[in-house]
């Protein structure tokens, strides 16, 4: 499976995001237009505009708690079924009950797909929703894990585990977005001159191991190499998932 996750402690509710996460899709591939648009689980209804999202995209819901009205933003999610079959969700940055900003999350999966390019997207996103961490990933069966509370588990769903540190990033994937405090670890020359690509977005890096996400599949064990190459290029306690899944 596909998957996308863009982690970022941006303001996320205003309209003027949500139009631009939503043409990055719409323009990046035209099989990429959402079909059906949801709030958590209900459909709202079929997927005509972008314009007709802006009431959904950042809907008021209210819940008592203890004797107290809490109001709270609802993300919007979308998906399509036809051609390239995918389903997405934001869950937005908000302030909690006791006053502490919580970060947003945009996630996205998505069935294989030899000939969608999903590059663009990605890129588009980690400008407009200026990421902390960002991962576009092709998981193979070998790194899937459906044990939770792990290195893996939290590779696999997007994850930075509050562990009190900065350095705590699960994994890279085939694409990953380093922001803020998490791009001062990049040495974005040794990086180049490694020969891997990289790419200056606002304040953070794109990271690419190789050409075409695809080679996952085609090529795992030149993946992995590959992968092992630029970890090392990293501080040693950077990656909570130390070792790849098999030999290189």
């Amino acid at each position: 499976m596909m998957r996308m996750f863009i982690n970022t402690d941006a303001a996320t509710t205003d309209w003027s995001v949500g139009k631009e996460v939503l043409l990055a899709f719409c323009e990046a591939d035209f099989r990429l237009v959402p079909e059906s648009i949801y709030q958590w689980e209900t459909r709202i209804g079929e997927f005509h505009s972008i314009e007709q999202c802006e009431p959904h995209w950042a809907g008021i819901a209210r819940s008592r708690i203890r004797g107290s009205l809490i109001e709270f933003p609802i993300g919007l999610g979308w998906r399509r079924k036809k051609d390239i079959r995918y389903q997405a969700e934001i869950k937005h940055s908000q302030t909690n009950m006791l006053g502490h900003w919580l970060s947003g999350k945009l996630s996205v999966y998505a069935a294989p797909h030899k000939t969608v390019d999903w590059l663009p997207a990605f890129r588009r996103l980690c400008r407009v929703m200026r990421p902390t961490f960002g991962l576009l990933h092709y998981f193979v069966p070998i790194e899937d894990t459906e044990r939770s509370g792990t290195p893996e588990s939290y590779f696999g769903g997007g994850v930075v585990p509050p562990r009190g540190t900065l350095k705590d990033i699960p994994n890279l994937g085939w694409a990953t977005f380093l922001g803020g405090e998490l791009a001062k670890a990049v040495k974005a020359e040794q990086i180049e001159e490694a020969g891997f690509t990289i790419e200056k977005i606002n304040d953070g890096y794109l990271l690419r191991l190789t050409d075409n996400i695809n080679d996952l599949a085609d090529n795992y064990s030149h993946f992995s190499k590959r992968r092992a190459e630029l970890k090392k290029l990293f501080p040693d306690d950077f990656f909570l998932v130390k070792h790849e899944p098999i030999s290189v």
